[in-house]
């Protein structure tokens, strides 16, 4: 099998600082090597020349039906569905030209999560790796007009949260999604109770399905990280109690500072008394303390809702630098190691050998100016399973001897 070898490569490996003039060499699809190596006949041949190659990035919070083509945010729930999957196909393609190469689902319409992924998968269309989410599960809730909302699957008592749970994982979801209570830009609705949540869980689990729960205020945050519940959305309000008690149980934590972030500077446009200061203040004073209880932070967020157009997720790396202070070389691994291991592939989100080649090549160092990969221009090239999917590489090839 002929080997592709990247040299002279600065190489940020999802781990440890970058280390320059690095080789890496890929074969079938996976990391062969770190490791200086010569080239054999039939070897395409990559020189960097000092430009850094880093494991593909991972949205946490994904919502592909979110957004329309084009950037414009916003969405219509009550479209065709045949019209959602087209904008979604669009969107998850979007991902994968920004280095996202894989995403995981936050909640979705119909099956459009599940038959997106398994196409993808199937190599039917092109796309990022895609874990497919459920629709979410809620208590019946209403919207300021009274009418029951449509959108979400209606849930009340811990049997019906059971019965919804098995009816997403036979439609093909592999996360449960769960609105666990108010908050976070959800002003409508209930508290689950500790039964609901324990219900939904245990039936995941019981089918090798994970969940993710919509959550904010310290009481829900505590509850849902002692139900079991595997990946915690904005988690607003938590505290060291929570934080112990998520490190406790391994979940992941998906921040989603950005759109708070994005809408309290741009005086609420799209998300006016939604978000407040005092609360997104809050959140970020916790971060420190949540990496160093050993907490894994993924970036995600809501985009193609409000101000978050699809394409724009690396600017939320900026944000984790500019307004929480965490450092890039911190943010970078939550994007890539965290997040690799948040999709429940094996061996995805670091460089290492053995491990699949889904990279990103930068013209500059994102550990030295992480909103580098939030510039088009500065994206060299994708790769998934060692092949080139955007932008353009040039090779030489390792020609036979003569004889």
């Amino acid at each position: 099998m002929n080997r592709t070898i990247f040299t002279n490569a600065n190489l940020l490996d999802g781990e440890n600082p970058a280390r320059k003039g690095a080789t890496v060499v890929v074969e079938d699809g996976r990391i062969a090597s770190t490791n200086p190596a010569a080239p054999r006949d039939g070897d395409m041949v990559i020189d960097l020349k000092g430009r850094t190659l880093m494991p593909g990035m991972v949205s946490g919070h994904y919502h592909a039906v979110y957004g329309r083509p084009g950037g414009k945010p916003g969405y219509t729930r009550d479209a065709d569905p045949v019209q959602h999957a087209y904008w979604a196909l669009g969107n998850a393609q979007v991902a994968l030209r920004a280095g996202v190469t894989s995403v995981v689902g936050a909640a979705t319409f119909d099956t459009i999560d599940a038959t997106l992924a398994a196409t993808i998968e199937a190599g039917d269309v092109l796309g990022p790796r895609f874990v497919p989410a459920s629709r979410a599960l809620s208590p019946t809730v209403k919207d300021n007009s009274g009418q029951i909302i449509s959108h979400v699957l209606q849930c009340d008592g811990a049997e019906a949260f059971r019965r919804g749970a098995l009816l997403e994982i036979e439609r093909g979801a592999k996360i449960i999604k769960i609105f666990a209570g108010e908050g976070h830009g959800q002003f409508v609705g209930r508290d689950m109770t500790e039964a609901e949540l324990r219900a939904a869980v245990d039936a995941a689990h019981e089918h090798g399905v994970r969940t993710r729960a919509h959550v904010a205020g310290r009481d829900n945050v505590l509850a849902c990280a002692r139900a079991g519940v595997d990946i915690l959305d904005h988690a607003d309000g938590m505290d060291e109690a929570c934080i112990d008690a998520i490190a406790e149980a391994g979940a992941f934590v998906v921040p989603s500072l950005y759109l708070p972030w994005v809408a309290i500077r741009n005086g609420g446009k799209g998300g006016t008394g939604l978000f407040d200061q005092a609360s997104l203040d809050h959140s970020r004073a916790m971060l420190p303390r949540a990496i160093e209880a050993g907490v894994r932070l993924v970036p995600g967020d809501d985009y193609g809702a409000a101000e978050l157009p699809h394409g724009s997720y690396a600017r939320e790396l900026s944000c984790y630098t500019d307004y929480a202070g965490i450092d890039a070389l911190e943010v970078i691994r939550w994007a890539t190691r965290n997040g690799g291991a948040m999709t429940g592939i094996a061996d995805l989100g670091t460089i290492a050998p053995g491990k699949l080649a889904d990279m990103v090549i930068v013209d500059g160092d994102p550990s030295m100016d992480i909103a580098l990969l939030s510039r088009p221009e500065r994206l060299v090239a994708v790769i998934k399973d060692g092949v080139v999917v955007s932008g353009h590489l040039q090779a030489r090839q390792r020609e036979p001897a003569l004889a």
